[in-house]
């Protein structure tokens, strides 16, 4: 089957193909009406960011990957609340043996929304080559083309496969790789040791001809995009070093941090946040979204219990609640003018996610879950930790904590505060990530790669797994082995 040309409905570009070996990988995708042939014809598609007519576009990576995470709290009516297209998210949430019922089968939104990426800037780059009106243009959009790549494979091998493995890694199964959709032949699994390799190759590749920053256009990767993509990359592989360097590089150039005393007017809850868009939040390295029509308030939600353990710094002053960490009520929902909690759990503010109000891709149903710097800072926190620098590492606690918490109410941390002990600086730097990263859909990666178990309730009953239980590991929807019986399942 021959490759399709690229099509380009006004502001979208989107291929329409399909994967070969006599069965579709994938639906077959929309296709426009005008040929794509410059490069304003291929920028017109890496800008397709809030594109609202479609489900994909290549912002739109990740749909309840956090429901197998300590991060989510199902109640009884909450889980028969979710509809049948819905099952696997149930059974996922209880550590089922079968999470994929052929009378509940849809699709895997996480896997098709990451391939289609995959599939269409493999397109697209084949497609480029051709091109020839601008080569400085070229090489850029072909450089952001690989970053968004690689930003779904990196997603697609921590869904699909164990964490990283130095000793394993060769051999353990990762996520197939594709090139050239038109010429797929099979789809064996690539070893997570392959995936992570070419992650990393991509992102070297790109960097030299993507410029530093993005001010205004968070959806296109930038330098600064790369070391941060890199910095995550290099912590889940466990290699301290490089990911300090690579945070530390994200952070020369973009640095900034809000100060959430002054995003809100009045109280401090989530109805009087001050809104903005993403091309303003200067937080943002790399714009990314949940899936279209997911929307996380369906499922991060804690039980009053765990989200005071989770953030614990607020005190009953006998006329209200004082809550020091503003965190607990510009990003959650279920408290009062007073900060009191009004129920028996906590829900994140997907309307205000990170205070933007409903823009682009936000009113087309999709929640941003993008790169930023607080992450870096955090990146940067963890691997201080982890080489013996101390209070470096708590100096960049510090600088993210006064800018969440209260004017006034938090106290700086010291080494010696820990004894100068190195696990428990890394163990609190664990703790602010936690905080910081809610809701941004990284929590089971964590989870993996720091050998954690997990307990879920739902109604009286209790349902736990154990480190590395195999059950971490999201299985790959039934449809895709039954179209090509090479890729291997997951064992549960």
């Amino acid at each position: 089957m021959k490759l399709k040309n690229i099509m380009v409905p006004v502001g979208l570009l989107l291929a329409g193909f399909l994967f070969t070996g006599c069965k579709k990988f994938l639906e077959e995708l929309p296709r426009g009406v005008i040929i794509a042939k410059t490069t304003s014809d291929f920028r017109k598609l890496m800008d397709d960011v809030d594109n609202q007519r479609y489900q994909f576009s290549l912002s739109q990576v990740s749909s309840h990957v956090d429901v197998v995470s300590d991060d989510v709290y199902a109640d009884s009516s909450r889980w028969l609340s979710w509809t049948t297209t819905r099952q696997h998210v149930n059974a996922l949430y209880a550590f089922e043996q079968q999470v994929w019922l052929y009378e509940a089968m849809t699709d895997d939104v996480n896997w098709k929304n990451q391939y289609y990426i995959v599939s269409l800037i493999g397109t697209i780059l084949i497609e480029m080559e051709k091109v020839k009106d601008n080569e400085t243009v070229k090489k850029q959009l072909m450089a952001e083309a690989r970053v968004h790549r690689a930003y779904a494979y990196l997603n697609l091998v921590n869904i699909y496969a164990k964490h990283y493995n130095p000793q394993t890694a060769a051999t353990d199964p990762g996520v197939p790789i594709i090139d050239d959709a038109s010429l797929l032949p099979a789809l064996p699994r690539a070893s997570v040791q392959k995936i992570y390799d070419l992650v990393i190759a991509e992102l070297k590749l790109a960097l030299p001809d993507l410029p530093d920053n993005y001010a205004q256009y968070s959806h296109r990767p930038c330098k600064a995009a790369v070391h941060a993509i890199l910095a995550r990359t290099y912590l889940y592989m466990g290699k301290y070093e490089d990911a300090l360097l690579e945070a530390d590089k994200a952070l020369a150039i973009r640095s900034f941090l809000h100060d959430f005393n002054t995003l809100y007017n009045g109280a401090p809850v989530v109805a009087n946040l001050i809104g903005m868009s993403r091309t303003e939040d200067q937080e943002v390295i790399l714009h990314k979204t949940t899936s279209k029509n997911f929307r996380l308030n369906t499922y991060m939600i804690l039980d009053t219990a765990s989200f005071n353990k989770l953030y614990p710094d607020f005190e009953n002053t006998g006329s209200g609640i004082n809550n020091h960490d503003l965190r607990r009520t510009l990003r959650f929902t279920g408290f009062n003018a007073l900060g009191e909690q009004t129920g028996k759990e906590v829900t994140y503010n997907v309307t205000f996610n990170n205070w933007y109000k409903k823009d682009g891709a936000n009113s087309s149903g999709a929640d941003n879950i993008h790169i930023g710097t607080p992450e870096m800072y955090l990146i940067r926190a963890e691997c201080y930790a982890r080489t013996g620098q101390l209070q470096k590492a708590l100096d960049d606690v510090n600088l993210i904590c006064n800018k969440r918490y209260k004017t006034g109410t938090y106290q700086l941390k010291l080494a010696a505060d820990f004894n100068n002990d190195q696990q428990a600086v890394v163990n609190e730097v664990l703790l602010q990530r936690r905080r910081e990263l809610y809701g941004k859909e990284l929590r089971l990666f964590d989870i993996k790669r720091l050998g954690l178990p997990v307990t879920h309730y739902i109604s009286s009953r209790q349902v736990s797994v154990p480190a590395g239980d195999p059950k971490l590991v999201w299985p790959i929807f039934n449809k895709y082995i039954e179209m090509n019986p090479e890729i291997e399942q997951n064992p549960r």
